[in-house]
């Protein structure tokens, strides 16, 4: 994993050489082309036969920093031994030498990924003015790259033979074999009588509220457990009202207050409260929850003990038999409770498959249930291999396509929901994935899923997944190997120098990153994951576009921009483009100069006028706008926007043969208006889109009759929606 910048650079020659990667293919009178194709075959002569001598010497590397950040207290002594192993001093110089190396190439792929990306923005710049210059300033940016690494490789030939005893596979097994020996494990008989346990408790138990705890533990998924009662029929019809929300490593109980409001209440007052204040939503949930009969379950809790308080002044004790489900992940959580007779929780009395556990707890009655491989006191002094090792040694299993598509999701926050399309567009701008690989990125996705890497949070009506998760305790191992492979980096991370950093991303304090000067960064890709509505000043935008002129991704999330911002034009190879400009009418016509974007998002803009060279914009895969109009394609332009896929939401009045046969792979539209005004070209025109299979038709004047006899629907068509008609 510590080769990732070197095995991704590989890709992207692979990518230059097949013309692929830019808007246009390799000059032919730059002579270019050997240049690269040598740069591929040295760079893949150090990736994989001399770099695969060091394997060994890498991986041990990784797992010893990565132990930096555990207390070996709470390590186990047999995994301990594992992870001790002794190397000799000639290893000891081996592995110095090395990681000396692996710096220089990681410096080489950042000098030669800059010199690319230079040579593609002065071509294209060329191709926008129509003004050619010499291409011998070109060349001289790659010059002495070649010799650069043919250095790097002659000092590699040079070393000892490295020492491939640390095998990843092998030692995998031998965690396996810790984690089994000698460890009871749970049965489908005590999962039945888990569940039934549970199911009695929620039904038959205290006529108060009621917290139920359900622990963590090898051999037993508490989610699965807890989802089994919770979807259950008796129990849906038995409370007034369900919520089931993540809590997850970052607490934001403001967050957790919004999920409850938006799943027990209903719609039409949810839109009148979740814009006020904090204390008023607490206040009006309490008051609404008051009368009923409630079960709310939170999952992916950590060690955050203000939960009790918080939890306390919003949800009231009545009694009618409401229960609160908490799922927890570190159990240290419940440490400052008290069993009922006033002592601390006796750790050694939580035994797997119970029995049950009744503390005291000022609010509410408390009880926890523990299903797993072994007693909890076992399990928190260690005993028990950490989770997060046994998804550190399945990550560095994994083939390197799926690894570097799996540690990417850590530029998520943990337990966030992802949207599926979201996540192939961005695996695909990053270069993980071929351009117009939908169906590859949605194998690799379903792959990560079936390895227990990832959570499935929403489904389509016919069973096609929305939306997904990385479940905190899977992303904290996440974060440790993206950390310490130099993979990602955000402001929270100590390190001394961000010299090769390629991926940032912000969860909080958008406007002070953007303040700061950060002109040795090589930025590829920003993600900003601020909930706070920011309002970006334009000087700041424009100064961030000139600094970070290589961006492939840019996603701005909820910041605010009052108008279109200055500079972007520049960012002639991005590829990934998200903004939040709700007063924005007019899409400007210098961001159809932006020839590589393959996805354009502004959920909050409706565009009334978009400019014709619009159609220019070849790439163009995903459109996600509020509303978006189409302008008829220019008289003298016979070509189509033959990549797009994906359109929502297009206003009505461009859908005409003319526009529509110009878009022949789109799959997805949504089209948002008055449907009535424009039902004679919406219906007649939908016939042109032959590939499509998903149609939501949206409504936004007074609700009418739709005679949909008159539509001409493509056989193509596999899910059609309809709203307010």
């Amino acid at each position: 994993m510590l080769d990732v910048h070197l095995r991704l650079f590989c890709e992207r020659l692979e990518r230059v050489l097949a013309g692929e990667e830019g808007t246009l293919p390799l000059p032919d009178s730059t002579n270019l082309t050997p240049l690269f194709q040598n740069l591929l075959t040295e760079s893949e002569i150090i990736a994989t036969t001399l770099l695969g001598k060091y394997e060994a010497g890498m991986a041990r590397h990784l797992f010893q920093l990565i132990r930096e950040e555990f207390d070996d207290s709470k390590i186990s002594l047999p995994f301990l031994q594992l992870l001790d192993l002794e190397e000799s001093d000639e290893e000891d110089v081996e592995t110095a030498d090395i990681f000396e190396i692996l710096e220089d190439i990681n410096n080489f792929v950042r000098d030669s990924e800059e010199a690319i990306d230079t040579f593609f923005i002065n071509i294209m710049q060329q191709q926008n003015s129509e003004n050619e210059s010499e291409s011998s300033t070109n060349m001289a940016l790659l010059d002495g790259l070649h010799s650069q690494i043919i250095d790097i490789r002659n000092r590699m030939q040079q070393l000892p033979p490295g020492d491939n005893g640390f095998d990843i596979s092998e030692k995998s097994n031998e965690i396996i074999r810790l984690l089994s020996e000698g460890q009871p494990r749970l049965d489908i008989n005590e999962f039945e009588r888990g569940r039934e346990e549970l199911f009695d408790l929620l039904i038959e138990g205290p006529s108060g509220l009621a917290a139920v705890a359900i622990l963590d533990s090898s051999g037993f998924d508490k989610t699965v457990f807890a989802a089994d009662t919770y979807n259950n029929d008796h129990v849906k019809f038995y409370f007034d009202c369900l919520a089931w929300v993540r809590v997850s490593l970052a607490y934001d109980f403001g967050k957790i207050l919004d999920d409850i409001i938006k799943s027990v209440m209903p719609p039409s007052r949810v839109s009148v409260i979740i814009g006020e204040d904090y204390q008023s939503k607490k206040s009006v949930l309490r008051d609404y929850l008051t009368n009923k009969k409630y079960f709310i379950v939170l999952d992916d809790v950590f060690n955050e003990r203000e939960i009790w308080d918080d939890l306390e002044e919003v949800l009231p004790g009545n009694q009618n038999g409401s229960r609160v489900l908490i799922l927890v992940t570190d159990p240290d959580l419940l440490a400052s409770l008290e069993m009922e007779n006033g002592e601390k929780i006796r750790r050694d009395s939580v035994l797997f498959g119970g029995p049950l556990i009744r503390l005291k707890h000022e609010a509410w009655q408390f009880f926890i249930l523990h299903y797993g491989s072994m007693p909890l006191e076992n399990y928190l002094q260690g005993e028990a291999i950490p989770t997060v090792w046994r998804q550190i040694f399945s990550v560095m299993e994994l083939p390197f396509h799926l690894k570097v598509c799996f540690i990417y999701l850590c530029v998520f926050p943990p337990s966030i929901e992802i949207s599926r399309r979201q996540l192939h567009q961005l695996w695909v701008a990053e270069g993980f994935v071929p351009y117009n690989g939908e169906e590859t990125a949605d194998h690799f996705l379903k792959e990560l899923i079936h390895r227990g890497f990832i959570q499935v949070s929403k489904r389509s009506a016919g069973g096609t997944i929305k939306a997904c998760y990385v479940p905190s305790f899977v992303y904290t191992s996440l974060y440790f190997v993206a950390k310490k492979a130099g993979f990602v980096w955000t402001p929270d991370m100590e390190e001394e120098s961000t010299a090769n950093v390629k991926r940032c991303f912000i969860v909080e304090r958008l406007i002070e990153f953007l303040s700061l000067e950060h002109s040795d960064m090589y930025l590829q890709s920003f993600l900003n994951h601020s909930s706070e509505s920011d309002r970006l000043a334009l000087i700041d935008c424009e100064n961030f576009c000139k600094m970070f002129k290589y961006l492939r991704v840019l996603n701005m999330g909820s910041a605010v921009l009052d108008q279109y911002p200055p500079g972007l034009e520049n960012l002639l190879l991005l590829k990934y483009l998200k903004l939040n400009i709700p007063s924005l009418k007019c899409l400007p016509s210098m961001l159809c100069t932006l020839l590589n974007l393959q996805t354009l998002e502004m959920p909050s803009s409706d565009i009334d006028h978009s400019p014709e060279d619009i159609w220019m914009m070849q790439k163009l895969m995903h459109l996600n706008f509020g509303s978006i109009t189409l302008p008829a394609p220019p008289k003298n332009y016979s070509s189509s926007l033959k990549n797009l896929i994906f359109i929502s939401a297009l206003n009505p009045s461009s859908c005409t043969p003319d526009i529509l046969g110009r878009l022949p792979s789109v799959q997805t539209l949504r089209i948002s208006g008055d449907l009535s005004y424009y039902q004679s070209g919406v219906s007649k025109s939908l016939c042109e889109l032959h590939k499509l299979e998903c149609l939501k038709l949206v409504n936004e004047s007074k609700p009418s009759r739709m005679v949909l006899s008159e539509y001409q629907f493509p056989p193509s068509l596999i899910q059609l929606s309809l709203s307010n008609t």
